[in-house]
């Protein structure tokens, strides 16, 4: 993983875009499913399937997203605990702990309660 964030200068530059995009894209897309669920529900047979349908492409660009948060995020992960002084990943482990757990708790949640809307 590290090897990919260390391509040349601008390795980490690129993959911490990457994180920082996707992270808004999967944001967006819960988003943009949270605004669209209740019209599809609403709306006629045919404009309710034409709804569904986006719902379904923006669900598969979610869990995209998703899958990118991962990668550059264990990236992220990676380089930080090569470059970090010892003293500083002990101190720093337990809020990092505490954040991924979080982290973990709204993705896994939005992206469950996404899913489910779009299974209908």
């Amino acid at each position: 993983m590290t090897v990919v964030a260390e391509r040349g200068p601008y390795g980490r530059i690129v993959n911490n875009f990457l994180h920082d995009m996707a992270t808004g894209t999967w944001a967006a897309s819960v988003l943009v499913i949270a605004v669209l669920d209740p019209r599809a529900a609403a709306a006629s047979a045919e404009a309710s399937a034409a709804l569904l349908e986006a719902m379904r492409a923006v669900l598969w660009l979610l869990l995209a997203a998703l899958a990118v948060i991962a990668v550059t995020g264990g990236i992220r992960l990676a380089y930080w605990r090569r470059e970090a002084a010892p003293d500083e990943v002990a101190a720093k482990r337990k809020a990092l702990l505490v954040k991924h757990a979080a982290f973990l708790l709204v993705y896994g949640a939005g992206t469950a309660w996404a899913w489910s809307a779009v299974a209908g």
